[in-house]
């Protein structure tokens, strides 16, 4: 039986040749070189670090990867089965921010084998889950907010979050043939922020996207990205807050049953504007799960 060579991660080869793979017995890591880059893989197999984003502490983290889907909001019992109803997506942060359904004929069905790397997550149609926000949920300025998303072509202005008194809104839209993502931040302002190009196009259509959306007060700005780059569209600040006191808000505002099945992988929400290189660690993070391309923040 043959043995895994060992290494630390300060004592790496300094000539490796592509496919060289080894365990780091001091990060617990196998790695691999590519031919240019070694490659760090979890002891789960997993070639992303979920430490990436819980050392940024998140607000809330709805992660489809994590398998925190129950079929009852006081989550007595857990679901994972292809096409099985969910009705609640437990929060993992921490802070027990869950998304919840008490009406069976709204809850989202779990969907498995999504994209180029089988992910995990929820199919929506005619479904949503909610929270209803608390005292200690309430969170008012500066706010970054990470979503993976496959998006089908289906019905113009189609809403995935969308709060009751409909301070915080966003919606794909076409304008001119070409889809584009739109964003109404926090309350107070007046438009959405939106880009329309046929390179948004690809992204928003084209396998899983990863959108993102920094509310920064000191700049004055809400911005949207997708995949990564430069922003797509930008507003301004806004104010009030998200995941409001006594507000609820919604996960695809599909109560119509209009819209066409869309699917909801991850959500990541931090309560501050993180940093340029902040944002590049999440996007990295997400880029490696879901097998999308991304570009650093720029």
């Amino acid at each position: 039986m043959s043995t895994l060579l060992t290494c630390t991660s300060s004592t790496r080869p300094g000539s490796p040749s592509a496919g060289d793979t080894l365990f780091e017995t001091d990060t617990n890591k196998v790695i691999v070189y590519s031919g240019t880059a070694w490659k760090e893989y979890q002891d789960n197999g997993q070639l992303y670090n979920d430490s990436d984003i819980t050392g940024l502490s998140p607000k809330f983290w709805l992660d489809g990867a994590n398998g925190d889907f129950y079929e009852d909001s006081a989550k007595t019992t857990s679901v994972s089965n292809r096409t099985d109803f969910v009705g609640c997506w437990a929060d993992r942060s921490g802070n027990s921010f869950d998304f919840t359904q008490t009406n069976n004929t709204l809850k989202p069905n779990i969907v498995t084998n999504v994209g180029r790397v089988n992910n995990t997550g929820l199919i929506y149609s005619a479904d949503h889950l909610v929270f209803t926000g608390n005292a200690s949920s309430d969170t008012s300025g500066d706010q970054t907010l990470f979503m993976a998303l496959m998006w089908n072509k289906g019905i113009d202005g189609m809403y995935f979050i969308q709060t009751s008194d409909s301070s915080t809104r966003g919606r794909i839209i076409t304008v001119s043939g070409e889809w584009s993502v739109q964003f109404l931040p926090y309350v107070g302002s007046p438009t959405f922020g939106t880009s329309y190009s046929s390179d948004n196009t690809a992204k928003i259509m084209d396998g899983i996207c990863l959108l993102a959306v920094r509310l920064d007060s000191t700049a004055n700005t809400t911005k949207i990205y997708l995949n990564g780059g430069s922003a797509q569209g930008s507003t301004t600040a806004g104010s009030g807050s998200f995941l409001k006191n006594g507000i609820t808000t919604e996960l695809f505002d599909n109560s119509t049953g209009l819209e066409d099945p869309c699917i909801l992988l991850d959500t990541i929400f931090f309560d501050s504007a993180l940093s340029n290189s902040n944002m590049d660690t999440v996007y990295s993070y997400l880029s490696k799960k879901y097998g999308t391309t991304v570009t650093s923040i720029s």
